[in-house]
Formats: C-alpha cells, structure tokens, sequence
C-alpha cells in the first residue's frame, strides 16, 4: 500500500505537466455568436448541459429540432416558440452540412 502512495505522489506533478502542455496545446473554443438563442440556451438548457458539450455538436436543423424536442419531453421548461428560437440559432451556428450540400461541394469523379 504504502508503495502505491509513493508511485502516485511521484506521478502526480508528470501527470500535472502533461495536463498543461495538452491544454497549451489546444486552441481556446470560440465563443458562441449572440443572439436569442443564445440567450434561451443560457436560460433553459445550462441546467444540465453545459454550453461545451452542446456547442460541440454539429447537427442538421432537423436533428437539432429532433434533439430540442427531445429535451423538452424529458422536463425542459421551454415553449415551442422558444424551440423555433433554439432550433433555428443551433441550425445556424452549429448546423452540420446537409448530404445535398456535402455532395455538391465532394470532388467531382471524372
């Protein structure tokens, strides 16, 4: 037991390092844009999602309204003029391209 302490106290400043440099490393996330929906996201949804793993996400606006409903069926205290407003801001600023969009913009096969 008392050589487990030991190789963990000798482990915890490398440990410490690493965590460090890693986070040295990666670029600081870009703050979400303003704008209504990011105002009901603030209200609503932080209380138990925080905006890093919402804002992680890059979904279609058909997934997002998927999702949105989702969590107002599971207790979230939002209108549905609140979801068109959260939809529409995470469609916007967190939409993942559509497959007509990813395959216009795919190399062309000759």
């Amino acid at each position: 037991m008392r050589n487990l302490l030991i190789t963990a106290a000798a482990l915890l400043p490398l440990a410490i390092v690493g965590a460090r440099a890693l986070a040295a490393d990666t670029p600081a996330p870009a703050a979400p844009p303003p704008g209504p929906g990011l105002e009901l996201i603030n209200q609503r949804c932080v209380f138990c999602h925080n905006t890093a793993q919402i804002f992680s996400e890059r979904k279609p606006a058909a997934a997002w309204s998927a999702t949105v409903e989702q969590m107002a069926n599971r207790g979230a205290e939002v209108s549905p003029e609140e979801m068109k407003v959260i939809v529409d801001y995470l469609a916007k600023n967190y939409g993942a391209p559509t497959e007509s969009a990813a395959a216009a913009s795919a190399p062309q096969q000759h």
